[in-house]
């Protein structure tokens, strides 16, 4: 099927489940279209057998794989989603809490693959599923870090302090890196017999945090350096396209880390737009920006949730992701606790704090995209199913929960 179909079909089922989600479910957009996702899968299922018991065809299928779900989003719409929540972020705020994000994003990262690593371990072996150690702490690289598409998208509607914005938007937009440079180097070790030395893993540590993100401040800094010369917001928002699209696609290049750098130079331009005289500017701007995030996040979880038709469940492997879900948040209490403990104890309202960083640590595509790139080997269907079950369980229960909580401690309404 050409990419021009199979993008008129997202489309058109984004804008039905969007139309059907606003009359009557009245959820949060990407929540309630990835609800309708699942209905769209169930429909789709009944074509698909009805179709492959008469013709041999496996038509919903097929159309799955052409997209090319990790691709479409790891070396495409990630950058711009990356980008457009980067914007809103005010820099001073992140600035002042730069140690507790960098002590988050990094430490709490690293302690959460670990832990969940420990914990798959011990799960795996109990239900008598031989996977390796190292195998069990890739699935802990892929479900360590929060994901900044949903993260974001929920802090939009909340109304945190900008400062709880910042701690919470910054660690989940900067743990990515971390997240991806462990599970590259992880998924090496397993798939080979040579580990990399402690030498080699500092200098790519190095190469990915700091030379990414010095990436993106300088490709930030020669893009203001020309459109501050510039009174025209048309051509402004398409040189925010190219810097966007430009530092993932040159950090790629360089071996280095796209999300990082496409972070920083998000960031700087966000800072940027904030200050300018007229407020119109800012608006025009950032307002397309808006509606590029609406589109890619409603066109993400819409596929997240067609996904299902081609994730290989087993109900063994069910009962072990089920199992794991309320270790999935304790791993997360843990790394919080122990990465963000002078934040904690500075912070006038600890207990509320922990528990909305602990709580609104909702994985999302990025890492079932991780899980689906995994070579076509054991033991990819076991992580792919707990992936899978544990994106949904924290987009849904914790995404429609997220706000009670945060009223609950913050009083906002």
């Amino acid at each position: 099927m050409d990419i021009l179909t199979i993008v008129s079909c997202l489309f058109l089922l984004t804008a039905i489940s969007s139309t059907i989600n606003h009359k009557y479910f009245r959820l949060p957009m990407t929540i309630g279209i990835m609800i309708m996702a699942f209905i769209f899968s169930l429909i789709l299922f009944v074509c698909d057998y009805s179709i492959t018991f008469f013709s041999g065809y496996h038509f919903a299928k097929d159309l799955l794989a052409d997209m090319d779900f990790p691709k479409l989003l790891l070396n495409g719409a990630l950058a711009f989603l990356l980008f457009a929540g980067s914007l809103h972020i005010k820099l001073d705020e992140l600035w002042k809490a730069k140690y507790n994000v960098a002590s988050l994003a990094i430490l709490g990262t690293l302690i959460c693959i670990f832990s969940l690593g420990v914990v798959f371990w011990g799960l795996f072996s109990l239900f008598s599923v031989s996977i390796s150690f190292v195998w069990c702490l890739v699935l802990g690289a892929i479900l360590a870090p929060t994901d900044p598409v949903a993260i974001i998208n929920m802090l939009g509607r909340l109304g945190l302090p900008y400062r709880l914005q910042a701690i919470f938007a910054g660690e989940s937009l900067f743990n990515d890196g971390i997240a991806l440079m462990a599970f590259t180097t992880l998924i090496g070790i397993a798939t080979s017999e040579h580990s990399p030395s402690a030498a080699g893993l500092a200098l790519t540590f190095i190469q990915e945090v700091f030379g990414s993100g010095i990436l993106g401040a300088i490709t930030a800094f020669i893009t203001l350096a020309i459109i501050k010369r510039i009174n025209n917001d048309d051509i402004i928002i398409l040189f925010s396209l190219a810097l966007a699209a430009g530092t993932f696609s040159l950090a790629d290049h360089l071996h280095m880390s796209g999300p990082i750098a496409v972070v920083v130079s998000g960031l700087l331009m966000g800072d940027y737009l904030q200050k300018r005289p007229s407020k119109d500017d800012h608006d025009t701007v950032t307002g397309f920006w808006h509606v590029i995030d609406e589109i890619l996040n409603t066109l993400l979880f819409l596929l997240i949730g067609l996904e299902i038709m081609v994730i290989p469940f087993h109900w063994q492997t069910i009962l072990i992701a089920l199992t794991c879900i309320p270790f999935l948040i304790l791993c997360r209490f843990i790394a919080v606790g122990l990465s963000g403990s002078y934040l904690l104890y500075k912070d006038s309202n600890p207990k509320g704090l922990i528990s909305i960083l602990t709580w609104g640590g909702l994985r999302g595509g990025i890492s079932l995209a991780i899980a689906l790139s995994l070579p076509n080997i054991f033991p990819k269907s076991e992580i792919l199913v707990v992936t899978y079950i544990c994106v949904i369980f924290t987009v849904i229960v914790q995404g429609l929960t997220m706000e009670k909580l945060i009223n609950y401690f913050y009083k906002l309404k």
